[in-house]
């Protein structure tokens, strides 16, 4: 940066300790179904009034002057805090990729640990965050500090992941085994077009695979590029086709999202139409018949399979028992030549045998004199007058001396680093193996990396093969709990709607997994009547969401009765605070919505949750408070965050309808990439409402019908990516 121009009273530090530092957030989607998995962040930087050029404030320009003051460590600290802070205001959910500049691990004041402390003070699970190092800053000054750091981080339970990856190297890979891999911009341009470069990407995305290690690519930006990504296997993905960095999280764009979801679907057609006609449903029955009859279980045939595959691949074998491979088991014979040999007869055998690279200079003894390559040798003739120079010339006097052999029994990797140190004229020549002092055969440069890989491979696969047994006994006792947790769940959910004289009320409620994240409940008065419902969207998934949720009916249902002569932002105060001091240090939140009947009055809270839908008769729907400014309120059950809800009161006419749901149902798409958004599921609740023109005596129970009837056939073909729970309520009035 050019201070010069910013002028002379200007101070960076000063410009970077005021409010001119923001974070926006670039969605990273799962290729298998077009969802967020994540969002990575960016600091962004905002002069405000008085310079005219805010190029000077790019991110780039503020870190290369900060690297240049060796002041880095500083502003990355303002940078994750800034993207921290605000990732949890707004309701962080999804993984959380943050990049750390490596240049902060020299600044005498850096500390590892500040990232794990800034994590449990915010309340974010550290398993949902992924350290991102650049692979531009990887050197020898820096790997030992950058591997040190990333295995501080996965010990604390964060994940690591390598940025920038454009040349498919290896090394990184080997020294940090990161959880992720970014592809970089450069190494998937244009990938659908270039043939070298799809091979290039489908090798490592395969290797990745091979060691557990996800792939993302970076800088998507058409529907082309995306369709080759697909085809290579590619994990996940973001770039501008997908969506932009913005300052609040959004999800997939439509086009990127119908890209996915039409190659899914396409691909399980496919599938299926393969299955019928190779008997796949045959097969499938007698699939399971077999596993019944082995009575071993999931660990016998994982164990079972891992032997096959030994023996399958008999060529892997040696390395899962000994990895310190020979690097003479790899060779092959060669051609040799005495140094006499006229050099028209060499040209003969190099012109006639297009695969041989090398020819090696044995005297009588078979002791190794020197060694002449291909493309060395056949260069010599596309001169002029090359012939005429060399053919009366012996191999002996055109031979190198100086070539690279190796014993037979000297390790693998340790020939296979000699060969890589090699200048760029001789990288890829052979290497020569001797067995006591002569020759034995050669081993190419492609052989070596093709083994290393293999060895690699192998000893991850092993590895791989261990940690799924026990992963598997884990996956056992989960199943367990899940059962338990579901079983416990659905005791505590109502499984009939209530019925009054006045009000009348359907609901549909359908989890993604065995346990749901949603919660819903109905309110009686002493008398009996329908007095109220509620409605939350715990976050996350799984048996902790399940329980959080159990946990918040109970409270809302005794705080509801508690408070029944309160406004139920009041109300809402006192169960956001109960909440939050019953479930401690757990990390889900709420969003949801209060409902409370008197007759034909109606009160209505809001906290953070989609709206509640209201269809007077002869009216069509709206948002119920739509009208109210500012009704809506921040989430429950985060400790810190401002209690900004208000309530809102309506009176009701004989015949209104009340739509509650959770965002599964304006959030799904169909094939299209279309969400039924709010104004979409509007118009369906009008048509559902209605019976012969009006909507006088339809019951909320075929309401809901219908309304499910619409949303499941927008959907067709698309998987539900979240619980959905939908109350209709019908005011039958007095």
């Amino acid at each position: 940066m050019d201070k010069l121009k910013l002028g002379p009273l200007f101070r960076l530090d000063d410009f970077l300790t005021s409010k001119n530092l923001y974070t926006v957030f670039q969605p990273v989607i799962s290729l298998k179904d077009a969802s967020v998995f994540g969002y990575e962040c960016f600091v962004r930087f905002d002069a405000g009034e008085g310079f005219e050029d805010n190029s000077f404030f790019s991110p780039d320009n503020i870190f290369a002057q900060k690297k240049a003051e060796k002041d880095v460590w500083g502003l990355d600290k303002l940078c994750f805090k800034s993207a921290v802070k605000t990732a949890r205001a707004l309701g962080l959910r999804k993984k959380l990729f943050i990049n750390l500049c490596a240049a902060s691990l020299f600044d005498r004041d850096f500390q590892k640990d500040y990232f794990v402390k800034a994590f449990q003070k915010y309340g974010i699970d550290c398993r949902n965050v992924i350290i991102e190092f650049s692979e531009r800053d990887f050197s020898e000054e820096l790997d030992f500090q950058i591997k040190e750091c990333s295995d501080f981080f996965k010990e604390a339970g964060l994940s690591v992941a390598v940025d920038n990856m454009r040349d498919f190297g290896m090394k990184n890979v080997y020294s940090l085994n990161p959880d992720f891999i970014k592809l970089d911009r450069l190494a998937i341009k244009n990938i659908q077009n270039d043939r070298l470069k799809f091979s290039m990407a489908k090798n490592f995305v395969d290797f990745c695979r091979s060691i557990g290690t996800k792939t993302v690519a970076v800088g998507v930006e058409d529907e082309d590029e995306l369709k080759a990504l697909l085809e290579l296997g590619v994990d996940f993905a973001q770039g501008f086709f997908i969506g932009k960095g913005e300052k609040v999280f959004e999800k997939a764009g439509k086009k990127s999202f119908a890209t996915v979801a039409s190659f899914r679907y396409s691909e399980n057609v496919e599938g299926e139409q393969k299955a019928k006609k190779s008997g796949g449903v045959d097969a499938k029955k007698n699939t399971g018949k077999a596993g019944k009859a082995g009575g071993g279980g999931t660990e016998e045939n994982l164990v079972s399979l891992e032997n096959e595959g030994v023996k399958k691949n008999s060529a892997l074998s040696p390395f899962l028992k000994d990895c310190r491979t020979k690097i003479g088991d790899f060779c092959v014979e060669g051609i040799t030549f005495f140094s006499e040999t006229p050099v028209p007869e060499v040209l003969e055998l190099f012109q006639s045998n297009v695969n041989c690279l090398l020819a090696v200079v044995v005297d009588g003894e078979n002791r190794v004199l020197g060694t002449i390559t291909r493309s060395k040798f056949l260069g010599l003739f596309s001169s002029r007058y090359g012939f005429n120079l060399y053919s009366r010339k012996t191999i002996g006097s055109l031979m190198k001396k100086d070539f690279l052999f190796a014993d037979e029994n000297e390790s693998l990797i340790k020939v296979s680093q000699e060969a890589m140190e090699r200048d760029s004229e001789n990288i890829y020549s052979p290497v020569v193996v001797l067995s006591k002092g002569k020759y034995r055969g050669i081993v190419t440069v492609k052989n070596l990396l093709d083994t290393l890989v293999n060895v690699e491979v192998a000893e991850k696969t092993k590895d791989l093969m261990l940690k799924n047994k026990i992963l598997l006994k884990q996956q056992q006792v989960q199943d367990r709990d899940m059962k338990m947790a579901e079983l416990v769940q659905k005791s505590f959910y109502k499984s009939a709607a209530p019925q009054s004289k006045d009000w009348e009320a359907a609901f549909f409620f359908k989890p993604m997994s065995s346990v749901s994240g949603d919660v819903y409940d109905f309110y009686a008065d002493r008398s009996g009547g329908f007095s109220g419902c509620s409605l939350f969207d715990v976050s996350g998934h799984g048996v902790a969401s399940g329980l959080v949720g159990i946990l918040s009916k109970y409270l809302a249902s005794q705080i509801f009765r508690m408070y029944s002569d309160k406004k139920l932002n009041v109300m809402l105060k006192a169960f956001n605070r109960s909440l939050t001091e019953a479930k401690g240090m757990v990390e889900n939140y709420l969003t949801g919505v209060f409902l409370r009947v008197c007759g034909p009055s109606l009160e209505y809270v809001n906290a953070g949750h989609p709206d509640v839908f209201i269809k007077r008769p002869g009216k069509k729907t709206a948002a119920l408070g739509e009208d109210k400014k500012g009704f809506r309120g921040t989430f429950i059950g985060i400790e810190g965050l401002p209690e900004e809800w208000k309530t809102v009161e309506e009176k009701l006419e004989k015949g209104t309808y009340l739509l509650l749901y959770t965002d599964c149902l304006v959030e799904s798409r169909n094939l299209m990439g279309f969400e039924m958004d709010g104004r979409i599921l509007g118009k369906v609740f009008d048509r559902a409402c209605q019976k012969n023109g009006n909507s006088e005596g339809k019951t909320a129970k075929k309401v809901l019908e219908d309304l499910m009837d619409a949303f499941e056939s927008f959907t067709e073909g698309v998987p539900w990516k979240d619980d959905l729970t939908v109350i209709v309520l019908r005011y039958k009035g007095l």
